[in-house]
């Protein structure tokens, strides 16, 4: 039977997903308005909100584009999304901006693209996609190891730990929603886990032997894991405790953290509207994951289950990682939250994926 999609299913399809969009915009604006009460803080914020506000409206205009996007037509070239997101990855450890001590970011004009955070809906996808429809394939194991260790090898060398992080995790979700070998997934967890203590024994052990093939920006990253930034988790105590209900205003001066913008979101969102902001924030974080959750349960399509338990697993580490770290209790790992977060990467990435939610549960082709 032939789909027709007019006008008004459209329409009903926009008004059913409102408790999803709502949300979102509501966290959109403040990363906008959170953006600009740093730069009551220091001159180093000066301007910034008016890029994130830019960004935001890009955003909004790429989830609509997204959305004229049939989804057959993503699934089928989402082998060729994934080889070009290597492609970038490989690229900018090579011609890439070194900034904080990582190799992430192209630098064009004023404006900086990580691609490590683009390119995770596209490998969501065809990690998602390639696991149900090869599973009986040749060398699927092997294919499948190799489609997950590669980018994640090349994020943690440029270092980006925090983001090497996320992928795996929403790897796991993916292999975790259903119809995947637990002897297989155990065999390739101690491979990766072999692989990480390798490394560990390296790094403690033989140093000079790194050193001969990994920058010494790479030392930097893995010494905020080992060691706390006492400086930045101390003014984030210390900004947090003294903000009280209602916080000190968005307008006025807060205590000074580098990251503010970005690793501290969180911490700064305090600062500027209070103990009861954080609260809602936590809430409105705590609900989209139970929407997410919700909308995987009663998933139909096994493909579209893998890339919303993906979504689900990577939304909860990185909410959870970043406010934990905000409040000093997990190392800084470079973090951010998402939606809140300065920086349009991210914000590009998260886009995405909730355009391609609304277009899965939606259960049409095109929603926008």
């Amino acid at each position: 039977m032939k789909f027709v999609y007019n006008k008004n299913m459209k329409q009903r399809a926009f008004i059913k997903k409102l408790d999803l969009i709502l949300p979102i915009l509501f966290l959109l604006i403040m990363g906008c308005i959170n953006t600009y009460g740093a730069s009551f803080t220091s001159v180093v914020f000066d301007g910034l909100y008016i890029k994130q506000v830019i960004w935001t409206i890009a955003s909004i205009a790429l989830y609509f584009i997204f959305g004229k996007l049939n989804k057959g037509f993503i699934f089928r070239y989402s082998f060729l999304f994934y080889i070009f997101g290597l492609i970038s990855l490989i690229l900018v450890l090579l011609v890439g901006s070194n900034i904080n001590g990582a190799t992430s970011w192209f630098k064009v004009g004023g404006i900086s693209i990580q691609p490590s955070e683009i390119f995770k809906p596209f490998y969501l996808i065809f990690l998602s996609y390639f696991k149900e429809t090869y599973y009986h394939t040749k060398w699927f194991y092997s294919k499948l190891f190799l489609i997950i260790i590669i980018p994640i090898f090349l994020i943690f060398i440029e270092p980006d730990s925090g983001v090497a992080a996320m992928y795996v995790i929403m790897s796991l979700g993916v292999f975790l929603s259903h119809g995947i070998n637990k002897k297989k997934l155990i065999s390739i967890v101690f491979i990766i886990s072999l692989l990480i203590g390798i490394f560990i024994f390296l790094y403690i052990y033989k140093k000079e032997l790194l050193l001969n093939y990994l920058p010494d920006s790479f030392y930097y990253r893995i010494d905020r894991l080992l060691k706390t930034d006492t400086y930045q988790i101390k003014n984030a105590l210390i900004g947090m405790g003294s903000s009280g209900l209602y916080g000190h205003g968005v307008t006025s001066l807060k205590v000074y953290i580098p990251e503010m913008i970005s690793d501290f979101a969180f911490a700064l969102i305090i600062m500027n509207f209070g103990y009861l902001m954080g609260i809602l924030i936590i809430f409105i974080y705590t609900y989209l994951l139970f929407l997410i959750y919700k909308y995987m349960k009663s998933c139909e399509s096994r493909v579209d289950k893998n890339i919303l338990s993906g979504i689900l697993f990577m939304m909860i580490f990185q909410c959870s990682e970043h406010i934990f770290m905000n409040l000093g209790l997990t190392p800084i790992t470079g973090i951010t939250l998402p939606f809140l977060s300065y920086g349009g990467s991210s914000l590009f990435s998260y886009v995405i994926l909730f355009a391609l939610i609304i277009k899965i549960t939606t259960n049409n082709s095109s929603y926008s």
